[in-house]
């Protein structure tokens, strides 16, 4: 349910189902599954028809797909609704021939994707997240299959970890001689494991949106690109937007804001004057003042950011689960956030839900939920 574009990862998802004549969805819930119902409801709004399947226990991937089995007569495709991807890459897993297709990506990854070794058209192996940088063809984690998958996945093994995993189920079949197909993606697909990763999926999605200015426009704005402006929303004088930019619905922007390529502003924003936005997410609600500069950055929820605030960009070491990575972006606010004014953000630093930061302090690293820092 995160936003890339300005809509959740599975919104993009479903329109490119829907894109493509799929119209019956069953959709697998479990965790904060009311926010998923809540928004999609039936379904009917995003052109589909949605039966939601509840996994009252989190017992793997392949556990959860069993939940559709009496459902499923015919052909089927099974996607993650928390990964990116567009019609043309459905159409591909459509058109693709065999009975067990998995669509594939060619990228070079950090070790954090299950990889496909694949002889002669076929895949003959598939190793769980290897670990370590490599390139490689990926499981992008979206499936063709027919119903007697569901016999194979009655004799999944249990994992490591205590669940019955879909991928075991594959390496199963590999191993009984079963034919399985990877279909090289050449449309749309980008998955999100770290917060960061947000910031590319939302590039890719803005680039798959159709652009409308339904919103007010004032005399003296200067437009370049894709830029869509929803409802409700106002761009006042003096400002300059370069698309993609998507600015959702009831915004006040300006005057005399810089917003810069590849930057979604959600439903209620307001950025004061003279500040500059590029390459970020600010979701809804979200407040910042005059002379702010925000790059590479993802903004939560109904934050509060003075004025002349500024989040720098570049390289930095993020320790991640006891692991250090090495990613390039600016900062990462989550959700209720308030800083005061002339704080200064360094690259790298991830600030939790609810932190206060006061004006003229200078953070970087990790500051936890609900934290105090004073300058």
């Amino acid at each position: 349910m995160l936003p890339v574009g300005n809509r959740p990862f599975m919104e993009h998802v479903i329109s490119a189902l829907a894109a493509n004549g799929i119209r019956d969805l069953y959709i697998v819930v479990g965790y904060q599954k009311e926010r998923v119902m809540d928004y999609f409801e039936d379904g009917l709004d995003f052109g589909v028809k949605i039966t939601y399947l509840e996994q009252n226990e989190l017992l793997g991937t392949a556990h959860a797909l069993r939940k559709a089995e009496s459902y499923v007569n015919e052909e089927f495709l099974v996607v993650n609704g928390d990964n990116l991807i567009d019609a043309r890459a459905v159409k591909e897993l459509i058109s693709a021939i065999g009975e067990n297709v998995i669509l594939a990506a060619l990228r070079r990854h950090s070790g954090d994707y299950g990889v496909l070794m694949v002889e002669q058209e076929r895949v003959k192996a598939i190793i769980e997240k290897p670990g370590r940088p490599c390139s490689g063809i990926l499981n992008t984690g979206a499936y063709k299959f027919s119903p007697a998958i569901f016999e194979d996945l009655r004799h999944t093994p249990i994992s490591e970890r205590g669940s019955y995993e879909l991928t075991e189920t594959l390496s199963q079949m590999i191993a009984e001689g079963k034919e399985i197909v990877p279909q090289i993606c050449k449309g749309i697909w980008s998955d999100a494991i770290f917060a960061w990763d947000l910031l590319n999926a939302n590039n890719l999605a803005l680039g798959m949106k159709d652009t409308t200015i339904k919103g007010e426009v004032e005399e003296g704005v200067r437009i370049k690109g894709p830029v869509e402006v929803g409802e409700g929303s106002i761009i006042r004088s003096g400002s300059y937007l370069v698309g993609p930019v998507c600015i959702g619905e009831d915004c006040d922007i300006g005057p005399c804001a810089t917003i810069l390529p590849s930057t979604s502003i959600g439903d209620s924003a307001r950025i004061g004057s003279h500040s500059e936005i590029r390459n970020s997410i600010i979701m809804n609600d979200t407040r910042i003042g005059s002379g702010t500069i925000i790059s590479d950055s993802v903004i939560g929820a109904s934050c509060t950011l003075g004025d002349q605030l500024v989040i720098e960009t570049g390289t930095c070491v993020v320790e991640v689960e006891e692991a250090f990575l090495r990613a390039e972006f600016g900062a990462i606010f989550a959700d209720d956030v308030t800083a005061g004014s002339r704080v200064l953000v360094s690259p790298g630093t991830v600030v939790g839900t609810g932190a206060r930061i006061g004006s003229g302090a200078s953070i970087r690293g990790w500051i936890e939920r609900e934290s105090r820092v004073i300058s």
